[in-house]
């Protein structure tokens, strides 16, 4: 019976989209990616533009210790400057957003004890977890991204340490 038949069809071709709307989540149009990937950004606190670049000293003979400076990186034994890198350090993945984010160098080797370097001791990064996100082409859809979070490790301040023995 034809009046049977055309519920059931109906049925199957709602059902249907719905299964392929519901494998095309999270995907969207390669346009709409850098709006979703700032929202994301900004939602996990991560985002390292806040920290001011820039610095006088460029390196350790450079240096000197600005002991009433409001930025630590001035103040500390372990000196470091923040420099702008264009790649994760060990991918050079230009899918990954931000695709610019800032990083800490040290600019001593040794520490600054009573105003010079001593290298009794070690200047050494600190590591913070840093959230990218990578653009991925939907498998359901090859004109449409999705966004995977992925995590480096990015050197965020520098600090004094013993040499490991």
């Amino acid at each position: 019976d034809w009046n049977l038949i055309s519920p059931v069809l109906f049925l199957f071709l709602v059902l249907t989209d719905i299964v392929d709307a519901h494998k095309s989540k999270g995907c969207f149009p390669e346009a709409e990616l850098p709006a979703r990937a700032v929202k994301l950004l900004h939602r996990s606190h991560r985002n390292a533009e806040s920290r001011r670049a820039g610095s006088a000293a460029m390196s350790c003979a450079d240096f000197q210790r600005q002991v009433f400076s409001p930025e630590l990186k001035h103040r500390s034994l372990s000196p470091w400057i923040i420099r702008y890198s264009e790649t994760c350090m060990d991918h050079h993945d230009s899918s990954l957003i931000p695709s610019s984010y800032q990083v800490a160098q040290c600019l001593c080797e040794g520490c600054i004890i009573n105003g010079t370097e001593n290298t009794d001791y070690n200047s050494v990064p600190v590591f913070q977890n840093m959230m990218f996100l990578k653009k991925v082409k939907c498998p359901t859809d090859s004109d449409k991204y999705s966004l995977q979070i992925h995590y480096e490790e990015i050197p965020y301040a520098c600090t004094c340490a013993v040499p490991k023995q």
